[in-house]
């Protein structure tokens, strides 16, 4: 008969969920304008998807309307008790 494998050790559930209760999720939308190719990021606003042309907001490089598109959208949990 074979040994039985040695498997690491699960680790605490609860652990993980108390830290993820203390953690704050933070949205940001990357935006680029099609004129001068800047990108910049913003807060997540709803109505927010990729693709989106925003013709009511200006570049803040060359200062066009009507052309910034919504290239990419993200997420990252931050911890409040590690920000500067």
């Amino acid at each position: 008969m074979a040994e039985e494998p040695q498997l690491p050790a699960i680790p605490d559930v609860g652990d993980a969920l108390v830290r993820k209760k203390r953690l704050v999720e933070e949205i940001t939308t990357v935006i680029k304008c099609e004129e001068c190719k800047e990108k910049y990021n913003r807060v997540f606003k709803p109505g927010d998807y990729i693709f989106k042309k925003i013709p009511e907001e200006e570049c803040e490089k060359c200062h066009k309307l009507q052309s910034l598109t919504i290239i990419e959208i993200f997420s990252e949990w931050i911890d409040p008790r590690k920000q500067k």
